[in-house]
């Protein structure tokens, strides 16, 4: 039989570095104890500490049991794993808008959040989109504003076409001229509708005639129109081989003064007897006389009896004055005023042409009545129509 001979111990020469089994099974212990009830912190640090001095570790068993402990571990992953696998529920995303959360909406669509003042706002979340709110929004605008234009339309046809607004009465202010209130209500104006008269185009037909210097026309709603007139004043006569007229300070031939007219207004005016045989425009009611003609022979009616001392006297005019229908200053006048004076003899005044002012021509006329008067002569003609240097004959 062989027997077995205990060999000697060997010695590594060589020393490997390991992990100290201690503490690799400390290791491997303390990770199967998480799972089960934790030691006190007292015994895990004096646990640690005997491993680091080499001591033998002493373990100690809990009293819950290590089984269950490991299931409730088991099932908590289990349930882990299910949650994981569970389909997902997506909640449906609305846009968050300023009134239903009091903040201004990001980018894009985000899930709608309720601010801490959104209870204070009435307005719930609409359950619409705003797509149907605005298309329902343009056909309410669209629906209003055909209507009211319909009854615009209406409204109009209404105004224009009622009989209540047609013109009936006419009151004319301002004259008392029956002739030319007359003259007034010729005009077709009755009957037509109030909105559609043409106010411009009736004031100027009553402005075109002769007795009318102004007028002004208004509207009185529903079926009145009311005109207010201001007359011309007469300035002097005017009397040709065709008749006597009336003119004003302008020029203007107002009307015919009937021979038999005795009314004190214009038995007080001054008159201009026209000599002419001929004249080129016929006189009438409605033209126009020289502007400045007229003022000279008022002028000079007016200033004879002041500075020459005559008091009655007739002036007449020896040459043409011409007549235009429009006041464009067309009309002229050739031609000289003459003094016929009671004592026999008459003064040739000029026109309004002359360059030598009325005022010097009186004055002159003045000195030489003087003269004659205390030489005691019996003068017959004055001609003041060349400036400085009057001439006068003796009968």
């Amino acid at each position: 039989m062989t027997e077995k001979k205990k060999l000697p111990e060997q010695v590594a020469i060589h020393t490997y570095r390991k992990r100290h089994p201690v503490a690799a099974q400390v290791e491997r212990q303390s990770r199967v104890e998480s799972t089960r009830t934790a030691l006190p912190e007292r015994q895990l640090v004096e646990k640690s500490a005997a491993v680091r001095r080499g001591q033998q570790r002493v373990v100690t068993v809990p009293d819950a049991d290590p089984s269950r402990a490991w299931n409730t571990f088991s099932q908590r992953q289990k349930e882990l794993r299910q949650g994981r696998t569970r389909p997902r529920t997506y909640v449906k995303m609305a846009q968050r808008t300023y009134a239903q959360t009091g903040v201004y909406a990001s980018s894009g669509r985000i899930r709608a959040v309720r601010s801490a003042n959104a209870a204070q706002l009435s307005s719930p979340i609409p359950t619409r989109s705003g797509h149907r709110a605005r298309k329902r929004r343009f056909w309410l605008r669209l629906i209003s504003a055909l209507f009211a234009a319909v009854c615009c339309m209406l409204a109009v046809r209404f105004v224009l076409t009622d009989s209540r607004f047609r013109i009936e009465q006419v009151n004319i202010e301002g004259t008392h001229s029956v002739a030319l209130a007359q003259s007034i209500q010729r005009i077709d104006m009755r009957g037509q509708n109030i909105f559609l008269i043409n106010v411009s185009a009736l004031m100027e037909r009553i402005a075109a005639l002769p007795r009318v210097d102004s007028v002004s026309v208004s509207k009185q709603l529903p079926n009145r129109l009311k005109i207010t007139i201001v007359e011309r004043q007469p300035a002097l006569l005017w009397q040709t081989q065709q008749g006597t007229y009336s003119v004003d300070k302008h020029g203007v031939v107002i009307a015919a003064v009937p021979t038999t007219a005795s009314t004190a207004k214009v038995s007080t005016l001054p008159m201009v007897l026209n000599v002419a045989t001929q004249q080129k425009t016929a006189i009438r009611p409605g033209t126009h006389l020289d502007a400045a003609e007229i003022g000279f022979a008022t002028t000079a009616l007016a200033d004879l009896p002041k500075v020459v001392g005559i008091g009655t006297f007739k002036l007449y005019y020896d040459g043409t004055i011409d007549a235009s229908n429009h006041d464009t200053g067309e009309a002229g006048s050739r031609g000289s005023y003459i003094v016929d004076s009671p004592e026999g003899w008459k003064a040739y005044l000029g026109d309004a042409t002359d360059a030598n002012p009325l005022g010097n021509r009186l004055i002159e006329l003045q000195q030489i009545l003087m003269v004659t008067h205390k030489q005691h002569l019996n003068v017959a003609t004055i001609d003041l129509r060349y400036g400085l240097r009057p001439v006068y004959t003796l009968k």
